[in-house]
């Protein structure tokens, strides 16, 4: 028996050196005519076993750029400013509560709805804007007007906090108010005298 096997006559040949069932045997130990049917050893209709095509990883905000980053941040920041506070300061004000009745309560509470949902409404808008880039447009043209943005978000929110007081003055709020400008008062005196005395100055070298 040869040590090695001829790929091309695995069965071994005849006397006129033809190889011996070229097409190998069928399971009844047939020589078979052809190469149809199942490969020798296997039966016919049994199942191959494929290797799992590697799915190619889709994006994620995991694996986002810097970029990608810093518009999430400015996603949250957007809604928060103009969509999250304004509802809540809209269910606390008294015309709003007069007008819309239990409904200007449950704007609260869309505030917070809104608010913990946003984070995953940015993550999605981000993975979609890295297929589609167009999405995200608009956000990437206001970044020269981040100044105005911020201004305009300082301003609502002072407006806002001066409406509530006027239409539901806190008096512990006005309380502080009050302390704040005696407070303001005696670091002003605290700081003249100490000009005073640096310069030579006494306050009875200037009493009436």
């Amino acid at each position: 028996m040869p040590d090695t096997i001829d790929p091309s006559a695995p069965h071994g040949r005849d006397e006129h050196g033809n190889p011996l069932a070229p097409f190998g045997y069928t399971l009844d130990g047939r020589v078979k005519k052809d190469n149809r049917g199942a490969p020798q050893g296997r039966k016919s209709g049994a199942r191959t076993t494929r290797t799992p095509r590697k799915r190619s990883a889709s994006p994620s905000v995991t694996s986002t750029s810097r970029r990608d980053a810093q518009r999430r941040e400015a996603l949250l920041s957007l809604t928060e400013m103009f969509v999250v506070m304004p509802l809540a300061a809209m269910s606390a004000a008294p015309p709003i509560k007069t007008r819309l009745g239990k409904h200007a309560d449950a704007l609260g509470g869309d505030a917070v709805i809104i608010s913990h949902y946003s984070p995953a409404v940015a993550d999605s808008l981000i993975v979609l804007s890295q297929t589609k880039p167009g999405v995200l447009t608009w956000l990437d043209r206001m970044d020269e007007k981040a100044p105005y943005l911020m201004l305009a978000n300082v301003g609502i929110q002072i407006t806002k906090a001066l409406v509530s007081n006027h239409m539901n003055p806190n008096p512990d709020l006005n309380a502080a108010g009050r302390t704040l400008a005696a407070s303001r008062a005696a670091q002003m005196v605290e700081t003249i005298n100490a000009e005073a005395a640096a310069n030579g100055i006494q306050p009875e070298d200037v009493a009436a």
